[in-house]
């Protein structure tokens, strides 16, 4: 029998992967919802460009610049946090739920 296929350690294990998701959350949550804002700004506003068919100038001009420049530079980012979020949601999921019967 191998020390990895005892229950102590996959639930050490499981505890450890979930820390360390835990604590880059505190990063990739502020990411996520940057991009959103950003998203939420832009997509009425280009629709107002598109179907609308207006000029976009003034205030609609400056919130379309700063939501696109905002996306651009925010989407290596999000594709960074968006990998490491489904990477340890992978993770968290590939190892047993610990059960009561393994604490005693």
């Amino acid at each position: 029998m191998q020390i990895t296929d005892l229950p102590h350690w996959q639930r050490q294990k499981r505890v450890v992967i979930e820390r360390i998701h835990n604590d880059l959350v505190r990063y990739t949550d502020p990411i996520f919802h940057i991009v959103l804002f950003a998203a939420v700004i832009y997509l009425p506003c280009f629709a107002l460009v598109m179907v609308g068919g207006a000029v976009p100038v003034g205030a609609l001009a400056a919130l379309l610049g700063v939501s696109t420049i905002a996306l651009v530079i925010m989407s290596p980012a999000l594709a960074l946090a968006a990998g490491l979020e489904a990477y340890f949601q992978r993770q968290i999921a590939k190892l047993p739920r610990p059960s009561l019967q393994d604490s005693k």
